[in-house]
């Protein structure tokens, strides 16, 4: 399994909107909508250029999208939530597996 390392990180506020994107949960309930999302994280693979976006809500659901590079991941948060450039923080390193 490809080790995934969070390099980047944003804390959802008052000051982002909503998502413009319609994120859904499907599983054995059905097709819902995720709760809201609160933080943001920037997650590759070591040594890559290419991302994940992880949009995470409070319960710990994770919906993502893939991106080239982190600069694109950026230009989706800033376009879907409203998250600055500026407002991004370095993250420890964190495995998800």
């Amino acid at each position: 399994m490809v080790q995934l390392v969070t390099t980047m990180q944003v804390v959802l506020g008052a000051n982002h909107h909503k998502s413009r994107t319609k994120h859904t949960i499907a599983d054995t309930r059905g097709v819902r909508d995720f709760p809201p999302f609160v933080r943001l994280e920037i997650v590759q693979p070591p040594g890559e250029e290419a991302c994940y976006l992880y949009h995470i809500c409070e319960d710990g659901s994770i919906a993502d999208t893939w991106h080239h590079t982190t600069q694109d991941a950026f230009h989706q948060a800033e376009w879907e939530f409203g998250v600055r450039s500026d407002e991004w923080q370095t993250a420890k390193q964190l495995d998800r597996t």
